[in-house]
Protein backbone atom coordinates (compact mmCIF):
# COMPACT_ATOMS: atom_id res chain seq x y z
CA UNK A 1 0.00 0.00 0.00
CA UNK A 2 1.31 3.59 -0.78
CA UNK A 3 2.03 5.30 2.28
CA UNK A 4 0.31 8.77 1.71
CA UNK A 5 2.58 12.07 2.72
CA UNK A 6 0.65 14.53 5.60
CA UNK A 7 -0.68 17.10 2.84
CA UNK A 8 -2.65 14.20 1.10
CA UNK A 9 -3.99 12.73 4.43
CA UNK A 10 -4.60 16.53 5.07
CA UNK A 11 -6.87 16.74 2.62
CA UNK A 12 -8.39 13.42 2.90
CA UNK A 13 -9.81 14.02 6.46
CA UNK A 14 -10.66 17.59 5.93
CA UNK A 15 -12.88 16.37 2.89
CA UNK A 16 -14.16 13.61 5.15
CA UNK A 17 -15.16 15.92 7.95
CA UNK A 18 -16.23 18.91 5.15
CA UNK A 19 -18.98 16.09 3.90
CA UNK A 20 -20.45 15.12 7.65
CA UNK A 21 -20.05 18.29 9.24
CA UNK A 22 -19.97 21.22 6.39
CA UNK A 23 -17.14 23.52 6.05
CA UNK A 24 -17.64 25.83 8.41
CA UNK A 25 -18.54 23.37 11.13
CA UNK A 26 -15.35 22.11 10.72
CA UNK A 27 -12.14 23.67 12.70
CA UNK A 28 -8.41 23.11 11.61
CA UNK A 29 -7.73 21.98 15.00
CA UNK A 30 -10.20 18.73 13.97
CA UNK A 31 -8.61 18.04 10.28
CA UNK A 32 -5.17 18.38 12.21
CA UNK A 33 -6.21 15.76 14.79
CA UNK A 34 -7.32 13.21 12.12
CA UNK A 35 -4.22 12.92 10.94
CA UNK A 36 -2.69 13.24 14.18
CA UNK A 37 -1.18 16.31 14.10
CA UNK A 38 -1.83 19.70 15.93
CA UNK A 39 -3.55 22.26 14.52
CA UNK A 40 -0.70 24.82 13.48
CA UNK A 41 1.27 22.06 11.72
CA UNK A 42 -1.52 22.32 9.08
CA UNK A 43 -0.39 25.81 8.22
CA UNK A 44 3.09 24.23 6.85
CA UNK A 45 1.02 23.06 4.10
CA UNK A 46 -2.27 25.15 3.83
CA UNK A 47 -1.93 29.02 4.24
CA UNK A 48 -6.01 28.79 5.36
CA UNK A 49 -9.12 26.25 6.25
CA UNK A 50 -10.04 28.27 2.85
CA UNK A 51 -6.63 27.40 0.85
CA UNK A 52 -7.48 23.92 1.77
CA UNK A 53 -11.28 24.07 0.17
CA UNK A 54 -9.59 25.78 -2.86
CA UNK A 55 -6.87 22.75 -3.55
CA UNK A 56 -9.61 20.42 -2.60
CA UNK A 57 -12.06 21.68 -5.35
CA UNK A 58 -9.33 21.86 -7.13
CA UNK A 59 -8.32 18.16 -7.46
CA UNK A 60 -11.88 17.20 -7.46
CA UNK A 61 -12.63 19.83 -10.30
CA UNK A 62 -9.74 17.85 -12.47
CA UNK A 63 -11.03 14.33 -12.20
CA UNK A 64 -14.62 15.35 -12.77
CA UNK A 65 -14.06 17.43 -15.89
CA UNK A 66 -11.44 14.83 -16.95
CA UNK A 67 -14.22 12.02 -16.46
CA UNK A 68 -17.17 13.56 -17.49
CA UNK A 69 -15.80 15.12 -20.35
CA UNK A 70 -16.40 18.62 -19.71
CA UNK A 71 -12.68 19.81 -20.77
CA UNK A 72 -12.44 21.24 -24.55
CA UNK A 73 -11.84 17.60 -26.32
CA UNK A 74 -15.10 17.26 -28.38
CA UNK A 75 -17.90 14.71 -27.19
CA UNK A 76 -18.43 13.07 -30.61
CA UNK A 77 -21.46 10.47 -30.22
CA UNK A 78 -22.48 8.14 -33.32
CA UNK A 79 -25.20 6.38 -32.33
CA UNK A 80 -28.10 5.44 -29.58
CA UNK A 81 -25.75 3.00 -27.71
CA UNK A 82 -22.57 5.38 -27.61
CA UNK A 83 -24.48 7.65 -25.95
CA UNK A 84 -25.87 5.20 -23.32
CA UNK A 85 -22.28 4.21 -23.05
CA UNK A 86 -20.83 7.43 -22.61
CA UNK A 87 -24.20 8.71 -19.99
CA UNK A 88 -23.95 5.35 -18.00
CA UNK A 89 -19.97 5.71 -17.74
CA UNK A 90 -19.94 9.25 -16.66
CA UNK A 91 -23.12 8.50 -14.13
CA UNK A 92 -21.51 5.92 -12.30
CA UNK A 93 -18.49 8.02 -12.02
CA UNK A 94 -19.97 10.91 -10.13
CA UNK A 95 -22.08 8.39 -7.71
CA UNK A 96 -18.81 6.11 -6.60
CA UNK A 97 -16.06 8.45 -6.50
CA UNK A 98 -15.64 9.00 -3.52
CA UNK A 99 -14.31 12.71 -3.90
CA UNK A 100 -16.67 13.76 -6.08
CA UNK A 101 -19.32 12.56 -3.55
CA UNK A 102 -18.18 13.71 -0.70
CA UNK A 103 -17.51 17.30 -2.55
CA UNK A 104 -21.36 17.13 -3.26
CA UNK A 105 -22.20 16.25 0.18
CA UNK A 106 -20.07 18.82 1.41
CA UNK A 107 -21.80 21.97 -1.23
CA UNK A 108 -25.56 20.43 -0.40
CA UNK A 109 -24.51 21.12 3.07
CA UNK A 110 -22.95 25.03 2.99
CA UNK A 111 -24.79 26.35 -0.42
CA UNK A 112 -27.41 28.14 2.08
CA UNK A 113 -24.71 29.52 3.90
CA UNK A 114 -22.12 30.77 1.81
CA UNK A 115 -22.34 32.17 -1.54
CA UNK A 116 -19.50 30.58 -2.71
CA UNK A 117 -21.08 26.67 -2.14
CA UNK A 118 -23.84 28.18 -3.38
CA UNK A 119 -22.53 29.18 -6.87
CA UNK A 120 -20.43 25.68 -6.77
CA UNK A 121 -23.20 23.82 -6.53
CA UNK A 122 -25.50 25.46 -9.01
CA UNK A 123 -21.99 24.97 -11.54
CA UNK A 124 -21.45 21.35 -10.62
CA UNK A 125 -25.08 20.28 -10.34
CA UNK A 126 -26.57 22.48 -12.96
CA UNK A 127 -23.80 24.37 -15.33
CA UNK A 128 -21.52 22.40 -16.47
CA UNK A 129 -24.20 18.92 -16.73
CA UNK A 130 -26.78 21.21 -18.74
CA UNK A 131 -24.27 22.81 -21.25
CA UNK A 132 -22.69 19.23 -21.52
CA UNK A 133 -25.73 17.83 -22.73
CA UNK A 134 -27.19 20.72 -24.68
CA UNK A 135 -24.08 20.51 -26.53
CA UNK A 136 -24.24 16.38 -27.02
CA UNK A 137 -28.04 16.63 -28.36
CA UNK A 138 -27.04 19.68 -30.99
CA UNK A 139 -24.40 17.92 -32.38
CA UNK A 140 -26.86 14.97 -32.54
CA UNK A 141 -29.61 16.87 -34.11
CA UNK A 142 -27.42 18.41 -36.53
CA UNK A 143 -26.22 14.78 -37.62
CA UNK A 144 -30.25 13.71 -37.61
CA UNK A 145 -29.95 11.27 -35.13
CA UNK A 146 -32.30 13.29 -32.66
CA UNK A 147 -35.39 14.90 -33.50
CA UNK A 148 -35.32 18.23 -33.41
CA UNK A 149 -36.18 20.15 -30.49
CA UNK A 150 -34.48 23.23 -28.12
CA UNK A 151 -31.06 20.92 -27.47
CA UNK A 152 -31.27 22.50 -23.96
CA UNK A 153 -35.01 21.49 -23.00
CA UNK A 154 -33.79 17.78 -24.09
CA UNK A 155 -30.98 18.28 -21.65
CA UNK A 156 -32.80 19.59 -18.91
CA UNK A 157 -35.48 16.54 -19.30
CA UNK A 158 -33.09 14.57 -20.18
CA UNK A 159 -30.77 14.73 -17.38
CA UNK A 160 -33.41 15.94 -14.03
CA UNK A 161 -34.37 12.68 -13.06
CA UNK A 162 -30.85 11.76 -13.10
CA UNK A 163 -29.77 14.25 -11.12
CA UNK A 164 -32.91 13.05 -8.24
CA UNK A 165 -31.24 9.68 -8.49
CA UNK A 166 -27.67 10.62 -7.94
CA UNK A 167 -28.82 12.88 -4.45
CA UNK A 168 -30.87 9.54 -3.34
CA UNK A 169 -27.26 7.41 -4.03
CA UNK A 170 -25.46 10.49 -1.74
CA UNK A 171 -28.09 9.77 1.08
CA UNK A 172 -28.73 6.13 0.59
CA UNK A 173 -25.71 4.51 -0.63
CA UNK A 174 -27.03 1.08 -0.70
CA UNK A 175 -30.01 2.21 -3.11
CA UNK A 176 -26.93 2.78 -5.94
CA UNK A 177 -28.33 -0.95 -7.80
CA UNK A 178 -31.99 0.18 -7.88
CA UNK A 179 -31.14 3.66 -8.82
CA UNK A 180 -28.47 3.20 -11.70
CA UNK A 181 -31.28 0.58 -12.66
CA UNK A 182 -33.76 3.49 -12.76
CA UNK A 183 -31.45 6.04 -14.56
CA UNK A 184 -31.16 3.09 -17.40
CA UNK A 185 -34.36 3.03 -17.62
CA UNK A 186 -34.64 6.37 -17.75
CA UNK A 187 -31.92 6.54 -20.48
CA UNK A 188 -33.89 3.70 -22.60
CA UNK A 189 -36.82 5.58 -22.49
CA UNK A 190 -35.33 8.64 -23.45
CA UNK A 191 -33.79 7.12 -26.84
CA UNK A 192 -36.65 5.39 -27.62
CA UNK A 193 -38.73 8.78 -27.28
CA UNK A 194 -36.03 11.07 -28.79
CA UNK A 195 -33.58 9.00 -30.97
CA UNK A 196 -35.05 8.69 -34.73
CA UNK A 197 -35.29 5.14 -35.62
CA UNK A 198 -32.88 4.54 -39.16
Amino acid sequence: MVNKNTKERLLEAALDLFSEKGYNATSIDEIAEAVGIKGPSVYKYFKSKENLILELSEICDTAYRNSMALNSRRIDINSAREFKEFSLGNIRFTIVTDKVRKLRKMMTIEQFRDERFSRNATKYQYDNINGMFTGIFADLIKKGMVEAHDPEQLALMYYSPVSVMIQICDREPERIDECMKKIEDNIDLFIDKFFIKK
